[in-house]
Parts: structure tokens; sequence; C-alpha cells
């Protein structure tokens, strides 16, 4: 007798995450992952009709602001009940500066949370650190501060650099100023993520600035 699965989701409307039409299927679940996809008919300690429901993967939170929050509640049922089931915080900033990236991640798997969680680190929380929330360009010596910042939260398991370069103090941040902050991320093989510089008349310009960004970085 086959081994019996854990869950099994039947009759849904199987979407397969790749924009392809959904396909009427059954879903096998055995020790956490998917077992089977397509006519399952082997026995399960728990069966869902998903008739005419739509049954698809976990969607993802790519401008998630939940890192405080699951702090406090870790089941994340605002977002679960919605079907998202990873989050991607970090677009204004991660959720602690880089020295403490490392056990504020700790803590949260301590905790346990529901979803999935990742992090960029904010551009402007180097600069902040390093200059304060004021305007004007770093020196060498500040610019320099400021990349260790970013290997910091890179090493503490950022996924990358990101920006908002529409609001202060982002938007106080050369071109050239981001180009120096992505190289150090690029050598980690981060992302540069950006809620670009104008998206109303400059528009071109600020993908023109974004594009620049990552050839120059190689991020």
């Amino acid at each position: 007798m086959a081994e019996p699965y854990d869950i099994v989701i039947r009759n849904g409307r199987v979407l397969d995450g790749h924009g392809n039409p959904w396909v009427r299927a059954d879903i096998g679940i055995r020790d956490g992952r998917l077992a089977k996809i397509g006519r399952v008919t082997g026995p399960a300690t728990r069966e869902i009709d998903a008739a005419d429901r739509y049954v698809t993967p976990g969607w993802i939170d790519m401008m998630d602001q939940s890192g405080w929050a699951l702090r406090r509640n870790g089941l994340a049922e605002s977002k679960l009940r919605q079907g998202v089931t990873t989050l991607i915080a970090g677009e204004s900033g991660a959720p602690a500066p880089s020295g403490k990236l490392a056990a504020w991640f700790d803590r949260l798997a301590e905790k346990g949370i529901s979803p999935n969680f990742g992090t960029y680190y904010g551009a402007a929380q180097a600069r902040v650190e390093v200059m304060g929330d004021v305007d004007g360009r770093p020196t060498p010596e500040q610019l320099d501060r400021m990349r260790a910042h970013v290997a910091g939260a890179m090493e503490a398991g950022a996924f990358g650099i990101a920006t908002a370069l529409i609001y202060p103090p982002d938007s106080f941040q050369t071109t050239d100023d981001l180009v120096a902050l992505s190289e150090v991320a690029a050598r980690y093989g981060g992302i540069y993520a950006s809620h670009m510089r104008d998206e109303s008349a400059a528009l071109l310009e600020g993908i023109a600035e974004s594009i620049e960004i990552g050839r120059r970085a190689r991020i």
C-alpha cells in the first residue's frame, strides 16, 4: 500500500505561477513538500475539497513593511489569509541597523514566524548612520564608513541594497554615491532595488540612472 499523504487538496483550479491557464488537479503533500500534482488517488491524513477554488504557489509581497510587526506577532495572518507566504522588506530600509541585523534575524528564527522573510538594506540607512539626516556629499572617509555598513548588512543576510530616491535623505545621494555603495552589495551577489528618483516628468532619466548604477556597480 502506498505511503499516505499528509494532506491532499482535491478538485482545485491549480495555477503554476508561470502565467499558464489553470488546470483541474489534486495536490498531494507529504513531509511539508509537494509530492504529486495531478490525479491523486492515495489515502491522506487530511483532505481539503477545493472545488472551483484557485490553488496557487505562495504569493510574494515584494514591498513588505511587516518587519517590526513580526517581532510582536509572527503569525502574519493578514498576509497568509491573502495567500502571501513570502515577505521581502527593505525598500525604505532594513528593520534594524547593519550592526544589529544579524541579531534581529536570530530573534525572528528563535521566535518562529509563519511566512518566509527577507530584507534589503537601505542606502539611506548607511548614510544616516554616518552623516545624519542632512544634505551634502560624503567625504571619502564618510563614504568608506557607509560602505562598511553595507558590507555588514550583507554579511548579516541582507538581499542587497535598496533606495527610495524620491524621499530624503535618499534624495540627497548622488549617482556616484549609490554606485559606490552598490559595488559593495555586488561583491556579495546582492541586488540593487530602487524606487527611482522620478516616476513622472523625468521618468526616463530615473530609468537611465538605475541602469547606470547597475552597469557601473556590476550589480
